[in-house]
């Protein structure tokens, strides 16, 4: 075999002319999302939060695909996602951005995230899409929902704790009180004093949920677990269906209170596309006897593991919470609960480490729950867009690759003699 003529390196400036829908490989992923889903719908949503008048802003779709390709690449930083998006072709395809364009600064879009869209409704139509879609393709059973919850750990440090006093409870008036009474002398126990002197190496102090705020992240709350330091953390929910792992319903939320309280707004969430539901699963942290009326008033099958506490010392149910408990119980061993039990553990775990590991859920990119909630949102939405790319086909009635759907800037239009899908075409100038 003869060698090859040589390259010359020294070359300052080659133009050429190319087509960038040439250069992304045809079963790219983001190229497969494009043909999947319509992303119109996202102007439709956003047209309340902009005026008339005024500067023309950045393409709403374009930022709400920026966020959306954070949670696919795992990149919680806009900056380094900004950055990698203006090198590779596949995501300047998919942001509709030509190879001469300038991408948005990272500024225009975490603004938008976090003041435009605060109320979180485009991004509530951005996952209720993801989840139809699931459904439209055949990717969702419905019939079995697998909950579990998870702890991000918050966007503030330990050092920001800060110690609190509540305000007393004001003691409730008496219902029938003579007006003549005269006001009785304040309560003494109900004032500070001060602390005896004290010998001997000072106490250490520890904080807690009742005696500390954060400064930085009022929102967050103290966890943690046996043998390890506590960390200011958020709370996530996630209801899972067993057919191809897609997620029906996700939820941001305080790390305070009872983890079973998320069940109900997790199946209101999920009635439109559970709705043959009969059954759930979840482990004993999710169990009281609330939870079990609720899902027993649903007609809805409790694969939840109760409590020791729940149960009757000698296996006689004396009150409703011990009935239910028992019945939760007989449940779970059954087979069908060592089925919800491994799916459980399979499906709810799964995605979860999925969104820790390749997503952004490991911590919290913004402050406060309802910012949370958002990125849970987004995050979750990735997962399903994922399960779409993998399982679902292209049909002709959700394919989004028109021109008038796709964002073509006027300066990236290339010769009239150019190939059919070549919707972006230019003149490049490698220097």
């Amino acid at each position: 075999m003869a060698m090859g003529p040589a390259k010359d390196t020294r070359a300052t400036f080659q133009h050429e002319i190319v087509c960038l829908d040439d250069l992304v490989e045809p079963d790219d992923r983001y190229r497969r999302l494009d043909q999947l889903v319509d992303w119109s719908f996202i102007r439709t949503a956003a047209a309340p939060y902009y005026s008339e008048q005024g500067r023309p802003s950045v393409d709403p779709i374009v930022l709400v695909k920026l966020m959306l390709v954070g949670a696919l690449e795992g990149e919680g930083s806009m900056r380094e996602v900004l950055r990698v998006s203006a090198l590779r072709l596949d995501l300047r395809r998919f942001l509709g951005y030509g190879l001469g364009e300038r991408l948005p600064v990272h500024a225009t879009v975490s603004l938008n995230q976090t003041r435009r869209f605060i109320d979180a409704r485009l991004f509530e139509q951005l996952f209720t899409r993801s989840v139809a879609l699931c459904r439209e393709h055949g990717l969702l059973d419905g019939t079995h929902l697998s909950i579990d919850g998870f702890h991000s750990e918050a966007n503030a440090a330990l050092a920001s704790l800060r110690g609190s006093l509540a305000p007393a409870p004001e003691p409730t008036a008496p219902e029938a009180a003579d007006p003549t009474d005269t006001p009785s002398a304040p309560d003494s126990s109900a004032q500070l004093e001060l602390a005896p002197p004290r010998s001997g190496p000072a106490p250490r102090r520890r904080a807690s949920n009742a005696t500390s705020r954060s400064t930085s992240d009022p929102d967050a709350r103290l966890r943690h677990k046996p043998g390890q330091r506590p960390h200011l953390q958020h709370r996530g929910q996630v209801a899972v269906d067993p057919l191809h792992r897609c997620v029906v319903s996700c939820l941001g939320e305080s790390a305070a209170g009872h983890e079973g309280d998320a069940i109900a707004p997790l199946l209101d969430r999920a009635r439109f596309v559970a709705g043959e539901l009969g059954s759930v699963g979840a482990d004993k942290g999710f169990a009281a006897e609330r939870v079990l009326a609720d899902l027993e008033r649903r007609r809805v099958a409790a694969f939840i593991p109760p409590q020791p506490n729940m149960l009757p010392k000698d296996g006689v149910a004396r009150s409703e919470g011990q009935r239910l408990a028992l019945q939760a119980r007989g449940r779970c061993k059954s087979p069908e609960g060592i089925w919800a039990h491994a799916h459980r553990m399979a499906d709810a775990e799964g995605v979860i480490s999925e969104a820790k590991c390749q997503g952004t859920l490991a911590r919290a990119r913004c402050r406060g729950t309802a910012l949370f909630h958002i990125q849970v949102l987004i995050d979750f939405a990735a997962v399903n867009c994922k399960r779409l790319v993998r399982h679902a086909g292209v049909q002709s009635g959700l394919a989004a690759g028109t021109a008038a759907q796709r964002r073509a800037p006027a300066c990236a239009r290339g010769p009239a003699d150019a190939p059919a899908g070549c919707v972006w075409s230019f003149e490049v100038c490698l220097n």
